[in-house]
């Protein structure tokens, strides 16, 4: 059986309410998570203006209900974000990447206080904004000891819809970037988009 893992960006306060619109449309549950969207220039992100809170709603919906969900979502007025469906996995079979598909997902990986800096090179690569969500690496034997203790480093995932003409250039304007270049101080990756739409449009 295939799986869509579904992606819904929305603003602050609203994943919870369109989380029960896929519920009734036939999903069984997901994942919500907090992360903040990305300033128009580099000096509103120096200011701390221009960024808003962000809600990512997570879904993994079978075929079956894939269109349903996808559909009910779409047409909730309520909310204003994005919307995308990713091919995914089921019992350890690979989903192939739609042929068709014109946007692709870059996440990236970094170093806290890093995603800012990706996303303005990024940007002047053609992508047009990005959600960043904190997180924290895993402890590793040489991590860094702390009174006994073990820090782990804080990280911060960027994820940018980008048209897929867009990508290779984006990809290689990240890579180039000195915060990327030591081993270790991030990754990135794409997923295949196979829908995307704009909501509460």
């Amino acid at each position: 059986m295939r799986n869509t893992l579904l992606f819904a960006i929305v603003e602050e306060g609203k994943a919870d309410a369109l989380m029960q619109v896929a519920k009734k449309a036939g999903s069984t549950g997901g994942t919500i998570l907090t992360g903040r969207g990305t300033a128009s220039s580099s000096l509103l992100c120096i200011l701390g203006l221009g960024d808003s809170h962000k809600e990512i709603l997570m879904t993994m919906v079978s075929d079956a209900v894939k269109d349903a969900v996808f559909k009910a979502i779409s047409n909730d007025r309520h909310v204003h974000g994005v919307l995308a469906a990713v091919p995914a996995s089921w019992d350890g079979e690979a989903s192939p990447a739609p042929k068709t598909a014109e946007w692709d997902l870059i996440n990236v990986i970094c170093t806290s206080g890093y995603a800012d800096d990706i996303m303005t090179a990024a940007r002047k690569a053609g992508a047009s904004g990005g959600t960043i969500v904190n997180g924290r690496g895993t402890a590793k034997a040489d991590d860094i000891a702390f009174y006994g203790s073990t820090l782990v480093p804080e990280k911060e995932l960027l994820m940018m819809f980008v048209k897929r003409e867009q990508t290779e250039k984006i990809l290689a304007s990240i890579a180039q970037l000195s915060c990327m270049q030591k081993s270790g101080s991030g990754i990135a990756f794409t997923f295949a988009v196979q829908e995307f739409i704009k909501l509460g449009r």
